[in-house]
């Protein structure tokens, strides 16, 4: 089965959300090594100026609601407004490109883990290497892709889809996050485990596609489960398939395409990042922070409405659940038929 493993680390402890009790653990060997600049002692951080969260997608997305979500988490816990700026483009890798290029002093991060760092590296060269350019901060969600139809299409089933993709090759089309996205290369990697032929159209985010499906301008289009919640709620669009390893809660009569006979899981992880060469207690500050933040009610609240999935690591796990996904897709995509 090809999927992305999601095991988190639950190692952490949570702080309050009084700024005053933040401390700020010493880092071991491991985390020295990822982030490079570990003190002999602990140290307080205390941010001087706002916090800017990068959104590498249009407004209204998974990775912009995230974001959203967590700014609006520790509003409470910071002495300093943390800001959310979407900077849309290259299936994520603009906002990447900026961070890796950034000072490392934990004032700007961004909502990685998913398409600009698993997947577009895998189609073009990037400015940036998403397994050595970043400190990952933490890991928070993983997203199922749902794929879904116009609520009114001919094809109500992934099997009608199927068949259709049998009779007459590339005469469905459907809206990815981008060219090189992990929506793109998860139906890159359903082509090559059915032989079947799709035709693809990138947009800037989850937002817009689902917005074009609705219109009638795709066929098909990719969302996670709180991007499509909406849209199938007001009954303009209608979920067929899960590329995921399980069921999504929220769409129990969906199924996995692995049920139907193609083994393809790609889960969608979301969490933030830093530039590499974070300072330890800088690294400890945001992590703490942001990790309490999985247990207010408005992150909760969130989630429950939206059927989003938390899933927590630490960021030394999160670099490697990155890493590992990286290297699957770039092996799930040599094996396709060159164009």
């Amino acid at each position: 089965m090809i999927r992305i493993q999601q095991g988190a680390a639950r190692a952490g402890h949570f702080l309050s959300l009084s700024w005053r009790s933040v401390r700020l653990a010493g880092a071991g060997a491991g985390m020295a090594a990822l982030l490079g600049a570990a003190p002999a002692a602990a140290q307080d951080w205390t941010p001087q100026r706002s916090i800017e969260i990068v959104v590498g997608f249009a407004p209204g997305g998974s990775a912009d609601q995230i974001a959203r979500q967590l700014s609006n988490a520790v509003k409470d816990t910071f002495p300093v407004p943390v800001v959310v700026v979407n900077r849309p483009g290259a299936a994520g890798a603009l906002a990447a490109q900026q961070i890796a290029q950034a000072k490392p002093d934990g004032y700007q991060l961004f909502v990685g883990g998913g398409s600009e760092t698993t997947s577009v590296g895998n189609h073009q060269k990037l400015s940036y290497d998403p397994r050595k350019d970043f400190t990952p901060v933490l890991k928070v969600a993983r997203l199922p892709s749902v794929l879904a139809v116009k609520a009114d299409s001919p094809h109500q089933t992934m099997q009608s889809i199927i068949e259709q993709a049998k009779k007459a090759p590339g005469s469905l089309s459907y809206g990815s996050t981008g060219e090189g996205s992990l929506f793109h290369s998860t139906m890159l990697v359903f082509q090559a485990k059915s032989g079947l032929n799709f035709l693809h159209v990138p947009y800037k985010g989850a937002a817009d596609s689902l917005l074009a499906l609705a219109g009638g301008q795709v066929d098909m289009a990719f969302g996670a489960p709180e991007e499509v919640m909406g849209l199938i709620n007001g009954g303009r669009i209608k979920p067929v398939a899960v590329f995921s390893d399980k069921r999504v809660p929220a769409f129990p009569d969906v199924p996995t395409v692995t049920e139907l006979g193609y083994p393809v899981a790609l889960d969608n992880m979301k969490g933030l990042m830093a530039p590499a060469g974070l300072p330890e207690p800088v690294y400890r500050t945001l992590h703490d922070a942001f990790k309490a933040a999985l247990d207010t009610p408005a992150w909760k609240g969130f989630t429950e409405k939206t059927g989003l999935m938390t899933d927590y690591a630490d960021g030394p796990a999160f670099q490697q659940q990155i890493d590992a996904g990286y290297e699957l897709i770039g092996d799930s995509l040599r094996t396709l038929p060159k164009p």
